[in-house]
């Protein structure tokens, strides 16, 4: 994938974010956000858009597609207009549901071999540590809400969107399975951040 100007997808995803998210401590959020790095970050440190900027062009890209299905759900996919609140929650848990990865990813100098020469050599690359080990979906939602509220439907959603990655899940918790007969948003975010990691993201990287 064509690595963008990371001024230019922080212009994108702000302009997105205040056209959408109206909620007492929107702003604190972002500026926390802001001040952590989370503009410069990747979203992983060596699948999906491990680079500078990766992490808010895959939160793009899971607003555009938690958007999308929305549509279908909610309105049938008709005419594709949304109501303020349906918006500002489709905006929220797509812009903000991995904000638990700014400043766990550190770039470092590393060793590979060269996939055409097949000699060693250095370059950069990107290593986790999380100087804050709450979980995933755990994190994100501790750090939401000490600046802004969320309703119970989106408090579930972000807290369960790894899915089947998630480590409760995989210890053999049934509590996700819970939230989705809760509401229908766990599911919706974890099948557009699906897409967006294994179709936009991958798509965009052949």
């Amino acid at each position: 994938m064509e690595q963008i100007e990371t001024w230019k997808i922080r212009a994108d995803f702000m302009a997105v974010y205040s056209d959408t998210i109206k909620r007492d401590g929107a702003s604190s959020i972002l500026y926390w956000m802001d001040g952590n790095g989370f503009f410069e970050a990747p979203a992983s440190s060596k699948h999906h858009l491990a680079h500078p900027g990766g992490l808010a062009v895959h939160s793009l890209n899971v607003w555009r597609r938690l958007r999308k299905i929305t549509v279908r759900d909610i309105l049938k996919d008709g005419p594709g207009e949304l109501w303020p609140e349906l918006e500002e929650t489709v905006a929220i848990l797509g812009l903000l549901h991995d904000v638990c990865k700014a400043g766990v990813y550190h770039q470092e100098t590393k060793r590979r071999k060269n996939p055409d020469t097949g000699k060693w050599e250095d370059c950069l690359g990107y290593t986790f540590r999380d100087p804050f080990p709450l979980g995933h979906g755990e994190k994100s939602l501790y750090l939401i809400t000490r600046h802004m509220a969320l309703t119970e439907e989106e408090a579930l959603a972000i807290r369960w969107h790894m899915g089947a990655y998630d480590d409760a899940v995989k210890g053999g918790s049934r509590s996700m399975t819970e939230a989705m007969n809760l509401t229908p948003w766990v599911w919706r975010l974890q099948e557009a951040d699906m897409c967006a990691a294994w179709i936009d993201e991958r798509s965009a990287a052949e």
